[in-house]
């Protein structure tokens, strides 16, 4: 016989201190990491000098796929993550699903090692960059044992010094182009035909929406409900900038075979940059963008991990804390998952898909739960952001779970199939757990979704 479980939501806090740019910085800062500056060479194997086209498509498709998102961030101040989201709006078990598909989805993390270790060994050669790689995690996993995180009191200042360096260098960038990356007769546009750039399209997307995560700021925002959409937003327009002209610099100013299938984009910055702005760009850019990326990854981990113990998902004993108030089980977990990618030799692009695979279940039961918000917070629907209707909702969560699906099967073809397996292994086993420790009951969970008062 099942126990039952109960859902209760935390009250709601007072008002946070994050604004409009504070919220700005940190979509900002989500969204620049490893994806940007090690996806363009794989992505112009598979169409050429059209990566820019394929890189425009991919950031507006990127909006597409995550305005249901944003439509939520303009109705409900939020918090939690999307555990908390999920939970609220659909099921326990879906929760479940949340909660275990996440722990899963933090091998997507090691790109950001092995990125930072591709970046480093451009600029110190004689260190492998596996060795760069396993480095630096062992170093941010021990920081943040320490209770040291540095970087997240000083993200605003980071993501301006990141936001300079990547326009400048795009600008400047700009004004060197040598290639014919606009001649859409040249045998080296789309070479791929449509296959090629469906290909680069969908495996740029996911490094263009980082920046939907600022909704679940709810709880520090100021006026979340209002906020929220607008600072989304404004991300967009920055990121298709910064995004289409980085593809374009990276392609079209150094001879083709150099640019084509390259791991990083320093063969073009080094071509058009004198030496010292070279090593000051590859600092506060790329590796800026990879490092505040990757430990802000490792040091909000814990979260929903520490609250899905306390909710009977997972074993208490993960929640015992060091004397810096920091659970090492947990840090270990993400250690052991950082670590296992890099170990194998498994590519970036490989763990690229895999985590595209992962997120469809995450993808699709979050939709769920927004389509539902008109029916569980009508009064908070009426006064949404968008002053959108529920079929308009409905056509947004059709175009993304669309998307979100393509990705998937996608994913699932190109994948050398032991890892397509494994994916998709994973994902089930996520559902089928959610849904046995939920019937099982017992379950006692908080969540944080509040209609927004006058704000």
């Amino acid at each position: 016989m099942s126990r039952q479980n109960n859902i209760i939501n935390k009250p709601e806090p007072a008002p946070g201190t994050l604004g409009k740019l504070d919220l700005f910085g940190i979509g900002f800062g989500a969204v620049v990491g490893a994806g940007m500056v090690t996806l363009m060479g794989p992505a112009m194997a598979y169409t050429g000098y059209s990566v820019w086209l394929a890189m425009l498509l991919a950031t507006v498709l990127a909006l597409v796929m995550i305005f249901p998102y944003i439509i939520l961030g303009g109705t409900l101040r939020v918090a939690g993550g999307q555990y908390s989201v999920v939970t609220n709006l659909t099921s326990p078990s879906a929760g479940g699903l949340v909660i275990y598909s996440n722990l899963i989805f933090t091998v997507q993390f090691s790109t950001f090692a092995m990125a930072f270790g591709l970046y480093m060994n451009m600029v110190l050669p004689t260190v492998s960059t596996k060795i760069f790689g396993i480095t630096i995690i062992f170093l941010l996993v021990g920081l943040n044992l320490l209770g040291i995180n540095a970087f997240a009191k000083i993200n605003n200042l980071m993501s301006g010094i990141l936001l300079v360096s990547m326009v400048a260098y795009d600008i400047y960038g700009l004004t060197q182009i040598n290639q014919p990356i606009f001649d859409f007769s040249s045998s080296q546009m789309f070479t791929g035909g449509f296959k090629g750039f469906f290909l680069a399209t969908f495996l740029l997307i996911n490094c263009c929406h980082g920046y939907y995560g600022l909704i679940y700021f709810g709880k520090e925002a100021k006026s979340a409900t209002k906020d929220m959409p607008f600072a989304c937003l404004m991300c967009f327009p920055v990121v298709v900038f910064i995004y289409v002209t980085l593809a374009m610099v990276t392609s079209g100013t150094v001879p083709y075979e150099n640019a084509n299938g390259a791991a990083t984009i320093l063969p073009a910055a080094l071509a058009i940059l004198p030496k010292p702005v070279y090593y000051a760009f590859v600092v506060g850019g790329p590796i800026m963008a990879i490092l505040t990326t990757l430990n802000s990854s490792i040091a909000s981990f814990r979260f929903q991990p520490t609250q899905a113990a306390k909710d009977g998902w997972l074993p208490k004993a993960i929640l015992k804390e060091n004397r810096f108030g920091m659970p090492p089980i947990q840090l270990l977990f993400m250690l052991i998952m950082l670590l296992i990618p890099i170990v194998f030799n498994v590519s970036i692009v490989t763990i690229n898909y895999i985590s595209q695979i992962i997120m469809f279940g995450l993808g699709i039961a979050t939709l769920i739960g927004i389509a539902r918000i008109p029916k569980l917070y009508p009064e908070a629907w009426k006064k949404n952001s968008f002053h959108m209707s529920k079929t308009a909702l409905w056509i947004s969560v059709l175009l993304s779970a669309t998307l979100y699906t393509i990705n998937f099967v996608k994913a699932v073809i190109v994948l050398e199939p032991i890892y397509a397996v494994i994916a998709v292994v994973a994902m089930v086993v996520a559902l089928v757990l959610g849904k046995v420790i939920a019937d099982r009951g017992g379950l006692h969970i908080e969540t944080s979704v509040w209609p927004p008062k006058s704000e």
